[in-house]
C-alpha cells in the first residue's frame, strides 16, 4: 500500500512559467558558475534583508550580472527566491530520499521487530545528521531562520520538502516503537524532539567544533558524533 511517509528522491521543480516571464527576447548565457554565483548571492541578501528587503536589482550587482539575464533566468524575486529554496534543499533530499523511501516501504510491508524498527529510524537520522554536520555557509542557516520568523513562502516549502515528510516518517516508526496501533501526539513530540537534536548539530557546529578542537566533521570526526548523538535518541526511545 501506498505510504504518504515517503520523501521522493527528487522534490519540487522551478515553475515552467518562470522561465517565460522574459525581460526581452535577448539570450544571455548563463553557465553553471554563474548561476551558483547568482543564487548564492540572493541566499545571503535574502538572509540579511528578507524577501521584501532583498531586491532583485541589488542581487544582480551583487552577483556581477545584468538584471534582465536574473530575470531572464530566474521570472523574478519569486522564481529567484525558489531556485534558493531547491538549491539549499537538495543536499538534504538527496541524502534523505533514498532511505526514506525504503523506511517507508518497510512500514507499508507487515509488522516489524523493534530491532527492525530501530535500524530504520537511525537509517533515516544519521543521513540527516550527516547533511546538517558538512561544511556549509553561514547564510544557508540564516536564510532557513529569517523564513521561519517571516512564515514566508520559503518557510511553507521548506516544511512541505523535508520537515513535513520527515516527520510523518519519524512519528509513523516512534508509533511502532511505542506499541501504539495509529500515532498520537506522544509520537508526535519525540519525533519533532528527535529532529531538533539533530538539527541543533547546524545551529551550534561551530561551537562544537572549537569546544572539541576539531577542523570539521568529516571521517572518523562524523562517525563519532553520528554514534553519540544515536545512542541519546535510542536511550530516549527507553527499552522494550
Amino acid at each position: 500500500m501506498a505510504n504518504p511517509s515517503r520523501i521522493p528522491r527528487a522534490l519540487g521543480t522551478p515553475p515552467r512559467t518562470a522561465a517565460r516571464r522574459r525581460a526581452s527576447p535577448r539570450r544571455y548565457a548563463c553557465g553553471h558558475d554563474t548561476r551558483r554565483r547568482i543564487l548564492e548571492t540572493a541566499i545571503t541578501l535574502f538572509a540579511q534583508r528578507g524577501f521584501q528587503g532583498a531586491s532583485t536589482r541589488a542581487i544582480a550587482q551583487r552577483a556581477r550580472v545584468s538584471l534582465p539575464a536574473l530575470q531572464y533566468y530566474f521570472g523574478g524575486k519569486q522564481g529567484l527566491h525558489q531556485a534558493c529554496i531547491e538549491y539549499i534543499t537538495a543536499d538534504v533530499r538527496g541524502r534523505l530520499g533514498p532511505p526514506a523511501e525504503r523506511a517507508g516501504e518497510a512500514l507499508g510491508a507487515g509488522a516489524l521487530s523493534r530491532e527492525q524498527l530501530l535500524q530504520l529510524l537511525r537509517s533515516v537520522i544519521e543521513p540527516l545528521i550527516e547533511a546538517l554536520a558538512t561544511d556549509r555557509p553561514e547564510s544557508w542557516a540564516l536564510f532557513f531562520a529569517r523564513a521561519q520568523n517571516e512564515q514566508s513562502e520559503a518557510f511553507e516549502a521548506i516544511q512541505q520538502l523535508i520537515s513535513g515528510r520527515l516527520l510523518q516518517l519519524l512519528t509513523e516508526l516512534i508509533a511502532r516503537l511505542l506499541g501504539q496501533t495509529h500515532p498520537g501526539p506522544e509520537a508526535q513530540i519525540r519525533a519533532v524532539a528527535i529532529i531538533g537534536q539533530a538539527t541543533l548539530v547546524r545551529r551550534s557546529r561551530l561551537l562544537m567544533l572549537s569546544a572539541l578542537g576539531w577542523p570539521d566533521f568529516d571521517a572518523d570526526r562524523l562517525t563519532l558524533l553520528k554514534s553519540v548523538l544515536w545512542r541519546s535518541i535510542e536511550a530516549s526511545l527507553g527499552g522494550p
